[in-house]
């Protein structure tokens, strides 16, 4: 899985109307070439083959068009790609500081690189507006000591602003203060598509609370898809704050489970499986942000000792299993804890060189 950068957004506002028109251009040229990447890619061509492609034909810019790969490889599931509105993107280099192509000037000022056929790249300036809340991470990002990855989008006629910062920073400045005492409690958690079911448990293995949050809205046919998005990040958060503010410091989840073979077209399963993909990255977030640890807990045959003890303690499965995953949290906790006192314990060992 890879590793969570958290999104800051912000919209943009611009006092030229060339700037404007500028940007929408090279918006467009971008969400043509990520079409056309996918179609490429379908075809079999390779990445390099690819970009090369989308620089000469397409962006004239090369790090837009290894954003533009990154993005359509998101979609190489699909048959046929068809993207509704504009945007952009421009990764950010692993090796490098900031954003070759959209840098911050301050807190409150960007500038964006509009590639041209001449090669005199022109660049573009615009305001932004972030939540109070989020601008010291923007101040961060004006003179930038690591690689970010920022994306214009366009939603109701604004430009959005969005950028991907490292899970450090965006938790240094963005965690939660709380007066509630930890006393090491273990929350469990069992992730479905239209519900998150939390149990509480003290050190002892016994239940201390019991939490769920049921949305079946999100699952229904046609429902918006980046609204039950915000649905099940607003329930989630919901929970995970619920769990601070009653003493838990450690979170067990499921690992996600490798993914199954493609060719089947069972939907129930892939919705379920996109689920749970944003409700551990979220938690990944989440977590750090109350000064909690979040512990990662196999799921191999959950289910099937959920409906045993569901039955014993006349609670619904999925409460079972949140009970289940927090008990293994708890025995993960205390294998690494006895691991790290041996560790302590071992006797150092001393390696004698011959003169």
């Amino acid at each position: 899985m890879e590793k969570v950068k958290p999104t800051i957004r912000g919209k943009l506002v611009f006092d030229s109307a060339e700037d404007k028109a500028f940007l929408l251009y090279a918006m467009r040229n971008f969400k043509d070439a990520v079409e056309y990447a996918h179609s490429l890619m379908r075809k079999g061509l390779k990445r390099n083959k690819i970009e090369r492609i989308l620089t000469s034909r397409i962006l004239k810019n090369k790090w837009y068009s290894i954003s533009a790969f990154k993005k359509a490889r998101l979609y190489r599931d699909k048959p046929y790609l068809k993207l509704r509105r504009p945007q952009l993107f421009s990764v950010g280099g692993e090796n490098e500081n900031g954003n070759r192509n959209i840098r911050f000037d301050s807190t409150n000022m960007v500038r964006i690189k509009i590639p041209s056929t001449t090669g005199r790249h022109r660049w573009i300036t615009a305001k932004t507006q972030f939540g109070k809340e989020q601008i010291p991470i923007v101040n961060e990002l004006v003179n930038p000591s690591f690689p970010y990855s920022a994306g214009v989008s366009l939603k109701n006629n604004e430009f959005r602003l969005y950028v991907n910062v490292p899970l450090e920073l965006y938790v240094e400045h963005m965690r939660k203060k709380s007066d509630a005492k930890i006393v090491g409690y273990i929350a469990g958690f069992d992730f479905n598509p239209d519900r998150i079911n939390m149990v509480i448990i003290d050190s002892q293995g016994i239940i201390r609370d019991i939490q769920n949050e049921d949305f079946p809205e999100v699952t229904s046919p046609g429902f918006p898809k980046e609204k039950s998005e915000t649905i099940r990040k607003e329930k989630l958060a919901k929970l995970v704050k619920y769990a601070r503010n009653h003493g838990v410091k450690y979170y067990a989840v499921e690992k996600l489970s490798k993914p199954k073979p493609e060719g089947c077209r069972n939907a129930k399963r892939k919705i379920s499986k996109m689920a749970l993909k944003q409700f551990i990255q979220q938690i990944e977030v989440l977590v750090p942000k109350v000064n909690g640890v979040l512990v990662k807990v196999p799921p191999a045959y959950s289910s099937v000792s959920a409906k045993i003890i569901a039955e014993d303690l006349g609670i619904d499965i999925h409460t079972a299993s949140a009970y289940i995953i927090a008990l293994r949290g708890y025995k993960k906790i205390q294998k690494n804890k006895k691991q790290a006192t041996a560790d302590k314990l071992r006797p150092q060992e001393f390696c004698f060189l011959k003169n």
